[in-house]
């Protein structure tokens, strides 16, 4: 790990746990506009999306804030032991307490799911949302998923293992995290909202499906949401391409500020 970013880190304790994140203040020259990166599961605040977007806010000059859930890099918790709740409540008090702006969510894969939590939660401070590869309710789709035999040993031994393309060890979620997660499904009713919606997807993706996104347009009853699907893009996102069509998303929802 670059010794650098470590010590530049900063930490907030949250309901006991200590979390770090990076925060980069808004230049003067940039627009009045506040960014969180919210990562998926099991990726941190130092990933490429993250990146790409701290080095971008020192060109358009917003406010920037990326931090590592509870159990995730360099914050404090076992994973295994986390909820869904206490990383949206993570993500809550951190726009809270340490952003001013007006307000933009870049979401990948959970952090997407997140995001759609917030914009329940903080509706009339939220610019605009991009979801990369958004997994809303994907627990659910999980447990739809299990076979008969993968369903008893969820029952007999509390959890699910899950082979993931992007870990060497599979996922595991607890029954725990599992009923957490029902509280916050986001696709069995609409949500209104005058938040200009952006989806980015790429059509490679084995991790979650294109109808996932397109449940998430139909439950948005607005005509400020779109879908961009990229033909060679996987679930990460991280090409060049997709980085350069993060950024034009970017400037389209902020241009309406300046």
């Amino acid at each position: 790990m670059n010794n650098q970013i470590k010590k530049s880190y900063k930490i907030v304790t949250i309901n006991g746990v200590k979390i770090s994140y990076l925060y980069r203040s808004r230049l003067k020259k940039g627009p009045k506009v506040s960014i969180i990166f919210l990562s998926g599961y099991k990726s941190d605040m130092l990933g490429t999306k993250a990146n790409f977007l701290d080095t971008l806010s020192k060109t358009i000059g917003y406010e920037y804030l990326r931090f590592d859930y509870s159990g995730h890099g360099s914050s404090e918790g076992k994973i295994e032991k986390q909820l869904l709740s206490d990383w949206i409540n993570e993500a809550y008090l951190l726009i809270r307490k340490k952003l001013k702006y007006p307000l933009i969510i870049v979401g990948s894969s959970l952090g997407g799911w997140i995001a759609f939590i917030l914009l329940k939660k903080l509706q009339k401070n939220i610019l605009g949302i991009i979801g990369i590869g958004a997994a809303p309710d994907f627990t659910n789709d999980i447990i739809k998923n299990l076979s008969s035999t993968q369903k008893k040993r969820f029952i007999d031994k509390g959890y699910i293992s899950i082979k993931s393309d992007y870990g060497e060890k599979p996922y595991k979620f607890t029954k725990k995290f599992i009923e957490d997660s029902k509280k916050y499904f986001v696709l069995s009713k609409n949500l209104k909202t005058k938040t200009k919606i952006a989806l980015l997807y790429g059509l490679k993706d084995n991790a979650v499906k294109l109808e996932t996104q397109i449940s998430l347009l139909e439950i948005l009853k607005t005509k400020n949401a779109q879908l961009t699907i990229l033909n060679s893009s996987d679930h990460r996102m991280s090409s060049s391409l997709d980085l350069n069509l993060l950024e034009q998303t970017i400037k389209n929802i902020i241009k309406d500020t300046l």
